[in-house]
């Protein structure tokens, strides 16, 4: 990997606004999942509704993993805390693709 690229992730500020990206991101996933639910899905285009909420989760997903490397990448320098963050939006993110490829969100 770039050595410059590596210095940039990094960073505190590089973290941190990864982790914010990743927090706002999740606020519109949330407000996109009722598109998954009971009435987003017994519409005429609940497959568009289903694939604009698998992006929505795809983004938070990719951002929080972006952040959370970033996070640990500093940690093993100077020792900062764990992520809890990130990590949760992580695993959140993970639990709804479960939750949305094994049709439980409908109910």
């Amino acid at each position: 990997m770039n050595s410059g690229f590596k210095e940039f992730i990094r960073k505190p500020v590089t973290g941190s606004v990864l982790t914010v990206a990743s927090g706002v991101s999740f606020f519109f996933t949330c407000m996109l999942l009722p598109l998954v639910g009971r009435a987003g899905s017994s519409v005429p285009y609940a497959d568009k509704n289903r694939l604009a909420f698998l992006l929505a989760v795809g983004l938070t997903f990719l951002l929080a993993v972006l952040a959370t490397g970033s996070k640990l990448m500093r940690r093993s320098d100077d020792q900062s805390p764990l992520p809890y963050w990130s990590i949760g939006v992580s695993s959140i993110c993970i639990l709804l693709f479960i939750l949305l490829l094994t049709d439980l969100l409908l109910i």
